[in-house]
């Protein structure tokens, strides 16, 4: 999968957690709406991906409104218990609503945290996940080496996140909506039309497909893969932290 050339300047990632609190209230809504509710299925497929064994410790990182760590108990048996970390406080906020008001408290925890600096000790997680968030941050590569760090061996990573097809016809009416349409109806309905502007510049300036998974294999996963969902609208990203090898 190669990425054709873009030409739009990268945007800047600093303190973009701070436009998310600005949107919160919104941001559930607004996510339905723009994605024509499509983006329900891609979280919830982020499950077939899951390793097979039960009782899972899960870490969802970018968690924001908890959505993603929601779904994984909802349509999977194989986690046990979860953590979500986000800079967004007020993001955070409504994650814990919407955990209180499932009865699930007592399983999944949300707080403050930074992927690039994870909150959490060595091979913690069975699992983690992020979903539409790893283009938000800022060293990247960072990113995933800490994901690494906290994974247990053995353990596995998934990433949803935005892609531009392969298919120039698609890609070509994607990148309409992405550019003229999304950005009118999200800045209306959420009063921050910077956001969206925001959001479309940073899909088409992210690396997806080939360019991501060598991101991964250099911060050390094997078994990488790349799932491309809708078209490619949206890539899941797998790959797995190797077992120890003992002398």
């Amino acid at each position: 999968m190669i990425n054709d050339k873009r030409y739009r300047p990268e945007p800047s990632r600093h303190e973009a957690w701070k436009m998310f609190d600005q949107i919160a209230r919104r941001y559930d809504f607004l996510n339905r709406l723009l994605s024509f509710g499509i983006d329900v299925s891609w979280r919830r497929k982020m499950a077939h991906f899951l390793p097979p064994h039960r009782n899972q410790h899960v870490l969802d990182l970018a968690t924001g409104t908890a959505d993603q760590i929601l779904f994984l108990f909802e349509k999977s048996d194989k986690v046990k218990s979860g953590v979500g970390t986000d800079l967004a406080e007020k993001m955070l906020k409504i994650g814990r609503e919407k955990i209180d008001r499932r009865g699930l408290s007592e399983l999944v925890s949300l707080k403050v945290g930074d992927a690039t600096d994870i909150p959490a000790g060595d091979n913690e997680f069975d699992m983690v996940t992020i979903s539409f968030g790893i283009r938000n941050v800022i060293n990247v590569a960072r990113a995933l080496r800490e994901i690494y760090r906290v994974l247990k061996p053995g353990g596995r990573v998934l990433i949803l996140e935005f892609a531009l097809p392969q298919n120039r016809l698609i890609r070509g009416a994607h990148l309409f909506y992405l550019r003229h349409v999304l950005p009118r109806i999200g800045g209306f309905v959420s009063g921050d039309t910077r956001a969206y502007r925001y959001l479309n510049e940073t899909i088409e300036t992210f690396p997806y497909g080939d360019a991501f998974c060598n991101l991964l294999k250099a911060a050390g996963f094997t078994a990488v893969d790349a799932h491309p969902v809708t078209f490619g609208v949206v890539m899941i990203y797998q790959g797995d932290k190797g077992l120890k090898i003992e002398n």
